[in-house]
């Protein structure tokens, strides 16, 4: 099925690999023209992810977090599969757009990374007469018999590497005061680690001013922060070193082992002997 140029735009829906491969799958793919987007009345949650490419006309996005974003063409929406949300054109305007769904652990290992953040689920890549080439060629990919959800997955990585590679940029010109609140939040000796009130401090802003500047940036609050990235290094010590759960706490600062299970089981939804048994070779 051939690729719609910006002059002659149409709805079309493109081929997808139907079986998932071990990283995910792109779930669906297409063109819309004359979008009405989600509709402005009430948010969706969609329950997997979507990447929305604005080729034309302007409207607005809303989501559940209490962001508003201004859309204009060239911008792209990445929707949230947990998140809900609306988009969709202003009155009077001609909505051109491009979307792909997709699913799977690599992608969420990109939000755990911070390469997708929900603090920013809008954004400007480049004009559409050059962003609609890249697309075009990966779509082409798509409709081809012998590609398989595994290269599907791959060659949408390289696009999105593209796509975010602009925030990626961006996101390593952080002010001293969020650089500063970054290192005191994974201090290097576990033992030293100082309250939230104190890395405020340190920054110069009041607690609840420092809180809220650090959401705003990061997409978790400061203390969530610091959790999500001492169960990260969890994860590696389980998986890479033969250490029992009694030191892993103490290395990285947990009270006992008890407080170390507790914590990781209810980030991940498992205990740290599960997930050792489902990932690794090592036992408990």
């Amino acid at each position: 099925m051939p690729f719609p140029t910006l002059s002659h735009w149409r709805t079309t829906t493109f081929r997808v690999p139907r079986i998932d491969s071990a990283l995910g799958a792109i779930t669906l793919a297409g063109t819309i023209a004359n979008s009405r987007g989600t509709g402005r009345s009430n948010m969706r949650v969609f329950g997997q992810w979507a990447l929305v490419y604005l080729l034309a006309g302007e409207g607005d996005y809303r989501d559940e977090r209490g962001t508003t974003c201004l859309l204009k063409p060239g911008q792209w929406i990445l929707v949230f599969p947990e998140i809900a949300h609306t988009y969709g054109p202003r009155k009077g305007t001609n909505w051109q757009e491009l979307y792909v769904g997709f699913r799977g652990p690599v992608f969420d290992l990109w939000r755990r990374e911070e390469l997708f953040n929900p603090a920013q689920p809008v954004g400007y890549w480049k004009p559409p007469r050059q962003g609609v080439n890249a697309f075009r060629d990966f779509f082409g990919i798509l409709q081809k018999s012998e590609t398989t959800s595994l290269k599907a997955v791959c060659q949408w990585q390289n696009l999105l590497a593209q796509i975010f590679a602009p925030l990626e940029a961006a996101a390593r010109k952080h002010p001293a005061w969020f650089e500063l609140a970054l290192q005191l939040l994974e201090p290097s000796d576990p033992s030293s680690r100082p309250t939230l009130q104190e890395i405020a401090a340190a920054c110069g802003l009041g607690y609840e001013s420092f809180r809220k500047k650090f959401e705003a940036r990061q997409g978790i609050a400061p203390g969530r922060y610091a959790l999500e990235r001492r169960i990260k290094k969890a994860c590696r010590l389980l998986l890479m070193q033969n250490l029992t759960n009694k030191e892993i706490a103490e290395l990285l600062g947990f009270y006992d082992e008890f407080h170390f299970s507790k914590a990781f089981g209810q980030f991940l939804g498992k205990s740290p002997r599960d997930y050792r048994r489902e990932n690794g070779e090592y036992s408990a």
